[in-house]
């Protein structure tokens, strides 16, 4: 039978007198629902609180109202089998949020009280709300949202454009999130509404909830009247069979607390106590990790006690004085709104928890964080939760230890060593290459410290830590001290022949390959998380092995080998097409689909290819260790199983493992060479044939007849049976070209018309929506997420760069970007950036310029696919040994003879007809060497320093720059790149000093308007005007020009030239800083107003604007209190005694 839990929302209208308490609770016993969200309750205290839950029997968590107004609560029902992890609200009585296991299955429950449309804090409303909606719990979110979404569904009578004031700021939080509208979602079309007023009704009450959970859970939405209130009851009843409960996963180091001097202190106290007169071996080292985490673990709840603490009492303090300004109107608002800073200052660390669970590194200065780290987390979420599997008697399961022990049987099973064939193994060993003896020997020897300090400091940051939860960054923090006991633990370990026990030890956390498929465990791929202490020692022999891996590795396996990419196999595939196209001969592309590649090396096969590659015996030794008696536990939904054996497989999430597959490999491509039973294609000017690629496991062979394809699918079959390999027939792939396109359904293989090879699509009549539709999407996709958000122009640009071009970039390296599809990226591109289609204020040609020149460093596509071109003519020139490079030459010798003479050649054959993608070098050849016709091309040079080059001949002199000659513009766009500035004033200030600020007079010279008053005044509204001369703004800087004045002893004289172009004189860092942030404050505070007066109808006095600046500016210094280091806080904003001072680590604000 299916568990269900019943939950309902309702906005009372207030039950803070008896008799509504009374009428509250008898609904309340007859609805009985499992969790009663409610709004407006109007309670206002402790006591009021516990005579409620006292009446109806549900335990509540209250955020009070005052006055008679707000509040809101939630109320859970007593029978419920619950626990409750944590809970918060704000001070306002309208919000608060639980955190709540129900039957296993963790909840956040956010209940809202939205202000009204015509509150100024609505937006600072959902901002706040933001934060609260990070969770790795279920989340719910409901209440009176004060508003609709969609007027043609949501409301009946008046005004249909009216009451939408949230949409924005919702729809973002909607898709940033991942969730959908309860009601909407079971009932698309229909209309209904759930509060009604004399003329008017709508549907402002509403559940939001997980897209993936209501796609399981989420069973019935109901609707249905309340006696004493003006809004109806609303309710959902969710199953609670389908919702997936998480485990409490492993502990794992908080980088952050690295950043608290208190912790570098004593941790390095504790460590010399701890390791005194200790020779660290291995049952020393594993105390001493243990040690490391009670440490750890103890000063972090002592933090967190001393800052729940101070919480706590701003808390009461803010408590005491809101009843004090009750009885005495005005007195206390200034320490009310002190206190409430403080409390958003203390918050503010809660949002760094966002971008150390993302793991992500990318964060335009102080903008927040938001979807680009969230989708991360939740998409990271989805793709690991495990809500069902099948064993191997095709029976389901959903609960967690089942699931648990499916995956742990798959996964001994998959580790464990089978029989291999000696014969053949020997077979394959026998003619492998060998390395120089003098080459060999520099990979020999003990460890030094030299080689793991190089090891960290070369290691991914922000990677999850292994079982013991010690982070890369912590090793690295303290190197000083780990260094040397590294040292002499892994020497030691070398002589003994085994690691520590925690070293041995890894956990097996899944990814989801196929979510159509994920009941299957083999749809599951495996990332080992290993240790970081193993991590250096297997990245030192990594960093061996790579220096030699290239004397032994032939040319056709491209991954880990320095000096060769994918693009090599890539490139190498499309001019073997292209050759066969136009020759019309035979060939058969045969996608080689390996079974669980990585995971199925046998370790007997693996050391014996070490020993023949010549390998000495110490380098042989440390792989040895590194697999010596290791075992493993699988993670489930933050479950983890009992420890298994690991006899075979090298570990995904190890980088020595794609280093050791290749060697591993490397015995069959070399089997392929030389089978003479295999027949390739002939590289025109190159003795050997084309017969095989490969990037590590993605192994393509080359076929000029049906033999050679049954021969290699044979050989395949040999190898594996001595390396551990088995081939995947269901999922080989055969695209055949010429006479064999018609040999279709043999060897048990796939014959096909297309396929995608390494990530681009070759076949039979490829168009460009093969390889560029689904880019496009996802260009689009990535804009449209960001597209609401309240950016910067500035974080815009960056959007555009990292997160959206790049995905052009792979591709296109390969194929061409036809010209549609050009058009349509710079159009979505621009778009975005001015939050417009309609009209773009400055050429775009000033947006490609760098920021150091008052552009914004947008990608231009097109220079940029040039400079790829001109890059791989540049290595068609430079490079010697790849296999692409012959046909390059075949077809471009003569051409690029100009470049090289000796790439004309008579001794090598040349082509007449020249492919598609070689038209597309020439045509950037010809378009370079017109700007540069002296160009060197024999020598080194990047993609980058074409495209420089390439941008440089835009670059024209701004009309801005042009007009004010006496004015230094380097010094001005510095100035207005300041990072210390925060993002949305430094975008004002661009949009300012181009002259693109849309005051009125602007949008009446360009005909978007007939009106030209300003905002607060009968004045023409020109950019002078509104940021500088109006009477409502002129007192500001007053108040900033003494600031200035205090600052700089009088050396500055603030003017209108001085605040737009920021051209200041020679200061000091702190000096300068300090003033591009007054004044950039002060510009955002007069565009904020302005806005509020002109489209909000805000009434605004120049007290209002003083006023808000204050605020703005000391909530930004109780913010950099909290971000910046003492030193450095106390020569920006203490230094000068003007604007604050702190007393028994408080803030105190001189002005």
């Amino acid at each position: 039978m299916e568990r269900f839990l019943k939950i309902v929302s309702l906005n009372v209208n207030g039950v803070g007198k008896l008799h509504r308490k009374r009428m509250f609770v008898r609904e309340l016993k007859r609805v009985n629902p499992d969790v009663c969200l409610v709004q407006e309750s109007h309670v206002e205290s402790v006591n009021e609180g516990m005579k409620i839950e006292s009446m109806c029997g549900y335990k509540a968590i209250w955020s009070f109202g005052c006055n008679r107004q707000y509040g809101v609560g939630i109320l859970i029902n007593n029978n419920l089998n619950y626990e409750i992890i944590k809970f918060d609200f704000d001070h306002s009585g309208r919000m608060v949020f639980l955190d709540i296991s129900i039957n296993g299955v963790n909840f956040r429950f956010l209940n809202i009280y939205a202000s009204s449309p015509s509150c100024p804090e609505r937006r600072a409303f959902f901002d706040y709300l933001y934060k609260y909606c990070v969770t790795s719990h279920f989340l719910i979110l409901a209440g009176d949202f004060n508003f609709i979404m969609d007027s043609s569904l949501d409301k009946l009578g008046g005004n249909p454009d009216s009451g939408t004031e949230g949409r924005v700021q919702m729809r973002k939080i909607i898709q940033d999130f991942d969730l959908v509208d309860a009601f909407r979602y079971l009932h698309p079309k229909k209309i209904i509404t759930t509060w009604r007023g004399p003329n008017v009704s709508t549907r402002i009450d509403r559940f939001y909830i997980s897209s993936r959970f209501a796609s399981r859970c989420l069973k019935i939405h109901n609707v249905w009247p309340c006696h004493f209130s003006d809004h109806d009851f609303i309710g959902i009843n969710v199953i609670l069979d389908n919702a997936r409960s998480i485990g409490p996963g492993y502990w794992k180091f908080n980088n952050s607390i690295l950043d608290d001097g208190s912790y570098n202190l004593e941790f390095r106290c504790f460590w010399q106590e701890l390791i005194l007169n200790q020779n660290i071996k291995h049952e020393c080292w594993e105390h001493a990790k243990l040690e490391i985490k009670k440490f750890t673990l103890a000063y972090c709840k002592r933090k967190s006690k001393i800052k729940n603490s101070r919480k706590k009492d701003l808390e009461r303090r803010y408590t005491e004085l809101v009843l004090a300004e009750y009885n005495n109107r005005g007195d206390y608002l200034d320490q009310i709104n002190s206190i409430k800073k403080e409390l958003s200052a203390l918050a503010l660390a809660d949002d760094r928890g966002c971008l150390i669970r993302s793991k992500s590194d990318y964060l335009d200065n102080n903008e927040k964080p938001t979807k680009y780290f969230l989708e991360k987390e939740t998409k990271r979420g989805k793709d690991k939760i495990i809500t069902q599997l099948q064993d191997l008697d095709n029976i389901t399961y959903s609960e967690n230890p089942k699931l648990l022990e499916i995956a742990r049987n798959f996964y001994l099973d998959l580790f464990t060593r089978e029989t291999i064939d000696i014969t053949l193994c020997n077979e394959f060993l026998a003619d492998l290459p060998g390395l120089d003896n003098d080459v060999s020997e520099s990979c020999e020897g003990y460890i030094t410290l030299n080689e793991i300090q190089n090891s960290l400091i070369n290691m991914n940051s922000d990677r999850s830590p292994g079982s013991d939860g010690l982070s890369r960054e912590f090793y690295l923090y303290f190197l000083d001290l780990f260094g040397p006991v590294l040292v002499e633990l892994y020497n030691s370990s070398f002589d003994s022949g085994f690691l520590c026990s925690s070293q041995r030890l890894s956990y097996i956390t899944l990814l989801c390959k196929d979510r159509n498929n994920s009941q299957l465990m083999k749809n599951w791929r495996p990332i080992s998380l290993l240790n970081i202490d193993y991590k250096i020692l297997s990245k030192v022999i990594q960093r061996r092995l790579s220096l030699v891996i290239s004397e032994i590795v032939g040319p056709d396996q491209t991954c880990s080998v320095p000096g060769r990419t994918i693009s090599d196999n890539l490139h190498f595939i499309r001019n073997i097409i292209d050759y066969v196209k136009q020759k019309q001969l035979d060939c058969a592309f045969v996608n080689i689909d390996s079974q669980k590649a990585f995971d199925r090396v046998d370790h007997g096969f693996l050391f014996s290819a070490l020993s023949k590659f010549n390998f000495g015996p110490s380098f042989i030794r440390w792989v040895r260790l590194l697999y010596k008696d290791v075992s493993s536990s699988v993670i489930v939904n933050g479950f983890v199983s009992e420890l298994f054996p690991v006899t075979r497989s090298v570990r995904q999430g190890c980088s020595l493992s794609p280093l050791l597959y290749v060697l591993v490999l490397e015995p069959f491509l070399i089997r392929i060479r030389k089978d003479l039973h295999i027949r390739g294609i002939k590289i025109p000017g190159c003795i050997e044939d084309a017969k095989a690629t490969a990037y590590a496991d993605d192994v393509t062979g080359i076929c000029s007849n049906l033999s050679s394809v049954e021969h290699l699918l044979a050989t395949y079959e040999k190898y594996g049976r001595c390396s551990g390999a088995r081939l995947n027939k269901t999922k080989t792939m055969v695209l055949a070209f010429g006479n064999l396109k018609n040999s279709t359904q043999q060897f048990g293989v796939s014959w096909v018309e297309s396929q995608k090879i390494l990530g681009v699509r070759f076949g039979h009549d490829i168009t460009a929506d093969d390889n560029w539709s689904k880019i496009c999407n996802n260009f689009q996709r990535v804009l449209f997420t960001y597209e609401k958000r309240d950016m910067s122009i500035f974080g815009r640009a960056n959007i555009v760069k990292v997160l959206a071009c790049s995905k052009l970039w792979y591709v296109s390296t390969i194929v061409d970007l036809p010209a549609g599809y050009l058009k349509r990226f710079n159009s979505l591109m621009f778009k975005f950036i001015w939050g417009t289609k309609k009209f773009e204020p400055l050429k775009r040609q000033i947006l490609f310029h760098d920021r150091r020149y008052g552009g914004l460093s947008v990608v231009h596509i097109y220079y940029k696919i040039l400079a790829l071109r001109l890059k791989h003519v540049h290595n068609i020139i430079n490079s010697k040994n790849v296999k692409w490079n012959y046909f390059a030459k075949y077809w471009l010798g003569h051409s690029l003879k100009n470049l090289d003479s000796s790439l004309a050649s008579n001794s090598v054959p040349h082509g007449q007809v020249i492919p598609t993608f070689y038209k597309g070098c020439l045509t950037a050849v010809e378009t370079f060497s017109k700007l540069y016709p002296d160009f060197v091309w024999h020598g080194e040079c990047t993609t980058k320093h074409f495209y420089d080059l390439l941008l440089n001949s835009l670059f024209t002199e701004l009309a801005v720059v042009r007009n004010l000659p006496q004015i230094d513009f380097n010094l001005v766009w510095r100035n207005v790149n300041n990072s210390f500035v925060d993002p949305q004033a430094r975008s004002l200030a661009w949009r300012l000093v181009h002259d693109i600020v849309p005051t009125m007079w602007t949008l009446f010279c360009r005909r978007h308007t007939l009106e030209k008053k300003c905002a607060f005044c009968d004045q023409v509204e020109t950019v002078e005007h509104i940021f500088y001369y109006c009477d409502k703004v002129h007192p500001l800087w007053g108040v900033i020009r003494n600031m200035v004045n205090i600052l700089t002893l009088g050396k500055i004289k603030l003017d209108f030239k001085l605040i737009r172009y920021l051209n200041f004189p020679k200061l000091s860092k702190f000096q300068l800083e300090v003033i591009l942030v007054l004044v950039n404050l002060a510009k955002q505070v007069i565009w904020g107003n302005r806005n509020d007066a002109r489209f909000r109808s805000k009434s605004v006095t120049s007290q209002a604007i003083i006023s808000q600046f204050i605020e703005k500016l000391r909530f930004r210094i109780t913010v950099d209190k909290s971000r910046l280091s003492a030193m450095n806080f106390y020569y920006y904003w203490l230094v000068s005694g003007m604007f604050c001072d702190i007393d028994r680590e408080k803030l105190v604000f001189n002005f």
